[in-house]
């Protein structure tokens, strides 16, 4: 997680130098090409950085992987403290700690397409952002077949998958 907070600091002063005003058409237009176009919207403009930083479909690119990552971190925290309680069965433990190493495992990916978007690395991107989709997608078939399904992570997962393949979408447009 220290790497991510690093990329993602670095991210954060990139967008700062680039100069550049929020074009909310800009990103209603990528979004209109989303699954779900609301949490698109949404998910890219309450970002602090979108506000003046989101001129190019790059920079929204990098804040819609920033929005994952983000969401990939505080569903990470949620399984940490699911996994705290003594009272959990061993088939919910289990499958929490699964979840939890998929989370890790899509942060790192996440990343990963964060330092590629910057290097301009379009197929790169896309191969981290569908391994983070692959990673949470295990996530949720473990919780789909294993005793201790847990409703909240389910939407979490849910909502995790959204915004990666909104930032795939936005990828896509780029190249």
């Amino acid at each position: 997680m220290k790497q991510f907070t690093g990329v993602l600091f670095l991210c954060t002063i990139l967008l700062f130098s680039v100069v550049g005003n929020a074009d909310s058409g800009m990103i209603s237009d990528l979004c209109n090409h989303s699954g779900d176009p609301k949490l698109c919207i949404s998910s890219i403009e309450s970002r602090p950085e979108s506000g003046e930083f989101a001129g190019t479909t790059k920079q929204i690119e990098i804040i819609a992987i920033s929005a994952a990552s983000a969401n990939a971190s505080a569903t990470s925290a949620y399984i940490k403290e699911k996994l705290s309680r003594e009272d959990l069965e061993p088939a919910t433990e289990a499958t929490l700690e699964d979840c939890q190493k998929n989370y890790q495992d899509a942060a790192e990916q996440l990343d990963d397409s964060i330092s590629a978007m910057l290097a301009d690395a379009h197929t790169d991107v896309d191969v981290w952002l569908r391994a983070a989709i692959s990673a949470i997608e295990s996530c949720g078939s473990a919780l789909d077949s294993r005793a201790g399904n847990d409703e909240e992570l389910s939407q979490r997962n849910t909502i995790f998958l959204k915004l990666c393949k909104n930032a795939l979408m936005v990828n896509k447009k780029l190249t």
